[in-house]
């Protein structure tokens, strides 16, 4: 008998989704990290905890640091996949000209992360890598 991953719960994710809309970024719990965290939880009823933890900017780019970057940090937690095969609540990374490299979550065409002032929204096209 093989391990079959638990299968996902999309309603729980689209909640997920829908109570974050209007919640700014915040590095002390509404970062990119902490909200694909969140995401991964509210589908599955479980997600990593990392071994850092932050509540400022410093604090994330030491947190970040740590971890050997954000990338290979998801290389390890999760399942790395092709973005041509990110499907609706998986990750994708995204390199942003003024943020640098961050994590989104894949929602079908768009990908998502917290904005200044709600969830900000980026064509899937800009995802460069991704985690499943």
């Amino acid at each position: 008998m093989s391990w079959a991953p638990p299968r996902r719960d999309r309603v729980a994710l689209c909640e997920y989704i829908d109570g974050r809309v209007r919640r700014p970024h915040c590095f002390a719990g509404n970062d990119c990290a902490c909200f694909v965290l969140g995401a991964v939880h509210a589908q599955f009823g479980i997600s990593p905890i990392l071994p850092v933890s932050w509540s400022t900017e410093r604090g994330a780019l030491r947190a970040i640091a740590k971890l050997g970057g954000i990338e290979a940090a998801c290389d390890r937690l999760f399942r790395p996949i092709a973005p041509g095969e990110a499907q609706f609540g998986d990750i994708a990374g995204v390199e942003d000209p003024v943020r640098g490299f961050h994590v989104m979550l894949v929602e079908g065409a768009t990908l998502c992360s917290p904005g200044e002032t709600d969830l900000m929204r980026v064509p899937r096209a800009e995802m460069i890598c991704a985690w499943s």
